[in-house]
C-alpha cells in the first residue's frame, strides 16, 4: 500500500530560488569536502596554498562570467562597482554569507556577520590554520574587474578564528573610476541591479 502511493506521488517543482540555494549549498560543500581531503593528506599548508590559488582563479572566472552575461567590459563608476558588488555576492554566496557595509570616501568596509567557510572549518576543527578562502575570492573579482584595490588587513589567517569577528576595508582606486555625474544611468530590471555597459 505504500510503495503504491509513493509511486503514484508527484515530485514538486523547485522555484528558481530553491534551486540556486540547492546550487550553491552543493558547491560550498565541494569546495570544503576537498579543502579538508587535501588537509588530511598533505597539511594545513599544502591545502591552503591550493585553495588559494584555486578560489582566487574561480573568483575571477566567475565574475567575467557575470560580466559577460551582463554585457558589460568595466566598471566605470562607483554606483556600478557596488551594484555589481552585491549581485555578485548575492548570486554566488546566498546567505550562506552575511555582512554589513558601508561607503566611506572610496573605501568599501565590510563587516562580516556570518561566514559559511568559518562555520565548515570551525566544524572540522581546523579553522584556526585555515587561510580566508572568501575574500581570496574577492581578489579574483577584483583581478576580472581590472580594479587596483588594497585590502587591509591583508587577507590571511581567519580572523573569525583569531578574533572572534571579521572586517575588511576595500580601497578602490578611485582614478579608474567616472565621477557618477558622467556615467549613464542605471537601474533595477525584474529585482535585479542593472549595470549600464
Amino acid at each position: 500500500m505504500e510503495d503504491r502511493f509513493l509511486a503514484e506521488r508527484h515530485i514538486a517543482e523547485l522555484s528558481a530560488a530553491q534551486r540556486e540555494d540547492l546550487l550553491r549549498r552543493s558547491w560550498m560543500a565541494n569546495d570544503g569536502l576537498w579543502f579538508y581531503r587535501a588537509f588530511t593528506d598533505y597539511g594545513h599548508e599544502v591545502a591552503n596554498t591550493m585553495n588559494v590559488a584555486v578560489v582566487h582563479e574561480f573568483g575571477r572566472l566567475e565574475m567575467r562570467r557575470l560580466m559577460r552575461e551582463l554585457g558589460i567590459t568595466q566598471v566605470t563608476s562607483w554606483q556600478q562597482y557596488r551594484e555589481l558588488f552585491t549581485l555578485a555576492a548575492g548570486l554566488y554566496v546566498g546567505d550562506l554569507f552575511s555582512y554589513d557595509e558601508e561607503f566611506v570616501s572610496g573605501v568599501h568596509h565590510i563587516r562580516v556577520k556570518t561566514c559559511f567557510a568559518y562555520t565548515g572549518v570551525a566544524r572540522a576543527g581546523v579553522a584556526e590554520v585555515y587561510h580566508c578562502g572568501p575574500f581570496e575570492r574577492v581578489r579574483g573579482w577584483f583581478q576580472a574587474l581590472k580594479l587596483t584595490v588594497t585590502i587591509s588587513p591583508e587577507v590571511g589567517l581567519c580572523q573569525m578564528a583569531h578574533s572572534g569577528q571579521c572586517g575588511y576595508s576595500l580601497s578602490v582606486e578611485l582614478s579608474q573610476l567616472l565621477p557618477p555625474d558622467s556615467v549613464p544611468a542605471t537601474g533595477t530590471e525584474n529585482g535585479t541591479p542593472s549595470v549600464a555597459p
